[in-house]
């Protein structure tokens, strides 16, 4: 059984979807990981410990996460390191969806059949925590994709029926999406680093770029689920 963390990320080019999948037998490992990270980032840089890191907030130098002022390049570097600590929690891996601008919920449809299939292959079951927001589209697409899914042949035809599409239901995904506010989830706000971070890489700014952002999801690297489909190097599940 995994928990999958899912936020997003997007600008008036792309949007993203981030989603972050901890194995329920290692989760307290990793939870505990976090909590040792937070206490790290408050002796050095004065992060409060429970002060909710929003990536784009964050990165742009707005709000006082700390007690004193955190230049932008130094949120840049404290952003980095936190992508860097995701890499390395226990068991993660990562799904990732780039879309064009206003095809949230094709996006999200798309991720959902692509967790469903790599949770197939994984031998494991999945409970998805979203970030607040559009909870009732999100809920309704899942409920009908565990009823009615239907999934178009690579080939022209599916070999038992012929068909150009088959109903393949969700099955591996049990539940309707929860839906928890990022303040209260130190995994939903990675989920957002991590959107952020390949938002960055898919629509780059000058004014992100000179402190490295542009580079920083190379960082996810080592847990990004690679599997979900074979048109992208990195995974990253596109239309």
């Amino acid at each position: 059984m995994h928990l999958i963390y899912v936020d997003e990320s997007g600008d008036k080019q792309y949007f993203v979807f981030s989603a972050l999948a901890i194995p329920v037998d290692q989760w307290e490992h990793a939870f505990q990981a976090i909590r040792e990270f937070r206490r790290y980032l408050r002796r050095e840089y004065g992060i409060y410990v429970y002060k909710e890191l929003h990536a784009w907030k964050f990165v742009s130098g707005r709000g006082r996460p700390s007690d004193h002022i955190t230049t932008k390049g130094k949120r840049c570097q404290i952003f980095r390191e936190t992508l860097e600590l995701v890499a390395g929690l226990p068991g993660a891996r990562l799904f990732n969806v780039c879309f064009p601008h206003k095809q949230d919920e094709m996006a999200f449809e798309r991720l959902l059949n692509r967790i469903n299939r790599t949770l197939q292959a994984w031998g494991s079951y999945g409970i998805l925590v979203c970030d607040e927001g559009k909870e009732v589209a999100y809920t309704r697409l899942a409920r009908k994709m565990h009823v009615f899914n239907p999934i178009p042949s690579r080939y022209g035809g599916w070999l038992d029926t012929g068909k150009i599409y088959k109903n393949i239901p969700i099955d591996r995904i049990v539940e309707d999406p929860f839906f928890k506010r990022s303040s209260q989830s130190y995994f939903i706000q990675f989920a957002d680093f991590s959107a952020y971070a390949l938002l960055r890489r898919e629509s780059q700014l000058p004014s992100k770029n000179r402190y490295g952002l542009h580079e920083a999801f190379d960082a996810l690297s080592p847990i990004l689920v690679r599997e979900a489909t074979k048109y992208d190097p990195d995974g990253i599940i596109r239309p």
